[in-house]
């Protein structure tokens, strides 16, 4: 079979995701004998790398365009570059050896940040090795009916985030196979009416993570008037979404209360809600797992990009220094882009971004994965550390988890500091992995996700 796997990114060889979402189903497709081929553009203008990051941009659902802003959006946008390919018109050769980048790059979502030059083993553009699983066409390529036909793939899996701006792609697409699927990569906030105080809370924030670096009264500003104006443009978000959720055969959600959301959404809009499915994001779970061998310790484990206002630096060390400060035989270990220069804490340690063998050890010897973030849509380092048998302390909802016994539903950031003592308490309580953390190793391997897909792309002709 062949299977297409498209996402808008213009991105340079040495970018390229294999480690998770597109990226690591392309390889799970392969590795079943598929004949799966990532699509993406290739941008040619030369970039400075952005910091590697160990925690996925989740998606933030914009819902109608932003000047300036409006390139930027999904769950990769610190990868997108301005530059269209030199090739663009024409059907460049594929490219891409298959290979896992050194450097880890998250999700999350749904899903990476570009890797280094120097870990990337990824070939040139311009070869000509026809069993490479790159395509990298024009933009206006995969707008183009003819393209995709003249591929004659037999699925089609797309990473548009249910943007209807993208719906010229759907449709060239729909007419080359009906078998098209769409992971939204989304919390389930896609309008106001999926909840009018969480939706204007969510849009704030998103808006506030974009313009973070801007001063801080100019962005709150904003952010307050992105938020108002997103509200009042519910009615043309909806309608715009209605066309798109008709067009599209299958539409993927990575959480079950993100689902249920979007189902009743769907009925709203007079959708089918059938068509909605909850699959979600893949895991290399053949490195984060549980391994009895390995010891667990009093470590707690955070991993993010902590630059950004979404993750929430100034709370996730105000509550580990409170809490180490009483529990002096626990220690803190914070991964990702974005630190500062030294820990505030003595039994807090900071690191960089790891490749995903390290940092799969260090979650295999913790006990608790801690974030502070303000949303996510799925989770990702939530579910590797889950994976790796952490218990996972977050918001009142972590996405992935879906109705977690262990997680408390009446609480919220305001109390964070208790959610995690309370955790570790329980902690004490239960043996490492626990069965409701643990699942998510098999609901989130590759393996298990592609053949849902294979399943799915069946029902959706």
């Amino acid at each position: 079979m062949k299977i297409l796997l498209y996402t808008d990114l213009a991105i340079r060889p040495d970018q390229l995701f294999w480690p998770r979402d597109l990226g690591l189903l392309t390889k799970a497709f392969r590795d079943l004998g598929h004949n799966a081929l990532l699509v993406v553009h290739l941008a040619t203008e030369p970039r400075t790398t952005p910091a590697i990051s160990n925690e996925l941009d989740p998606n933030r659902e914009q819902p109608f365009e932003v000047p300036q802003l409006r390139d930027e959006v999904g769950p990769h946008s610190n990868i997108r570059a301005q530059a269209r390919p030199a090739t663009a018109g024409k059907n460049p050769p594929v490219a891409g050896a298959l290979q896992s980048s050194d450097c880890y790059s998250e999700s999350s979502e749904v899903g990476p940040h570009p890797t280094s030059a120097t870990s990337s083993k990824i070939k040139h553009p311009k070869s000509n090795i026809q069993d490479d699983p790159v395509l990298w066409p024009s933009p206006s390529d995969v707008r183009d009916p003819l393209w995709w036909q003249s591929q004659k793939p037999d699925l089609v899996i797309l990473g548009l985030w249910t943007r209807p701006k993208y719906d010229p792609i759907r449709r060239a697409a729909l007419s080359a196979t009906p078998r098209v699927i769409e992971r939204a990569d989304s919390d389930g906030m896609r309008t106001a009416s999926c909840g009018l105080f969480t939706y204007a809370k969510r849009r704030f924030d998103y808006f506030r993570d974009r313009t973070f670096g801007w001063p801080s009264p100019l962005s709150i500003l904003a952010s307050i008037f992105y938020s108002f104006t997103s509200i009042l443009a519910t009615p043309w978000i909806e309608c715009r979404l209605r066309k798109t959720l008709t067009l599209l055969p299958s539409v993927l959600i990575e959480t079950p209360p993100a689902t249920l959301l979007w189902k009743s959404l769907a009925t709203r809009l007079g959708a089918d809600p059938e068509k909605i499915h909850h699959v979600p994001h893949p895991i290399q779970t053949d490195i984060f797992k549980f391994d009895p061998a390995i010891p667990k310790k009093n470590q707690i484990i955070s991993v993010g990009r902590w630059d950004s206002y979404q993750k929430n630096l100034p709370l996730l060390l105000k509550t580990l220094h409170s809490f180490l400060d009483k529990n002096p035989s626990w220690t803190s270990l914070v991964i990702g882009s974005g630190l500062p220069t030294r820990s505030p804490h003595p039994q807090i340690t900071f690191l960089p971004p790891l490749p995903p063998p390290d940092l799969a050890h260090h979650m295999q010897r913790s006990k608790i994965f801690f974030s502070s973030s303000r949303y996510e849509s799925f989770g990702l380092a939530s579910a590797e550390a889950a994976s790796c048998g952490c218990l996972v302390v977050g918001p009142s909802e972590v996405p992935f988890l879906g109705d977690d016994p262990l997680t408390p539903k009446d609480s919220f950031f305001g109390s964070t500091f208790s959610l995690l003592l309370g955790k570790l308490q329980n902690a004490s309580e239960h043996e490492h992995p626990s069965s409701s953390q643990m699942k998510v190793a098999h609901l989130s391997s590759p393996q298990s996700i592609v053949n849902l897909l294979l399943r799915l792309s069946l029902v959706s002709t």
